[in-house]
């Protein structure tokens, strides 16, 4: 699923989540400082804080919409 990195002088300064072992904190990347929703090998952005956060949750919902066509039921209804 996607989550947010903050990016500060070219290294991942914070990642939501702890257990990502492809850009843990202090992974070198040539970035502008911001934040970044990460998904997958890709990184989109930068984003304020809470852009980034509105693209995690459109990102889900997305997800969410592609469940319900595979089996044909509503999720998180």
């Amino acid at each position: 699923m996607s989550h947010i990195i903050e990016i500060r002088g070219k290294s991942v300064f914070a990642n939501d989540d702890a257990d990502d072992t492809y850009l843990p904190v202090g992974t070198h990347i040539d970035r502008p400082d911001g934040h970044y929703v990460r998904f997958g090998m890709d990184v989109e952005g930068p984003y304020s804080r809470d852009a980034a956060a509105e693209r995690v949750e459109a990102l889900r919902k997305a997800r969410e919409g592609e469940l319900d066509v595979e089996d044909g039921h509503k999720h998180g209804a």
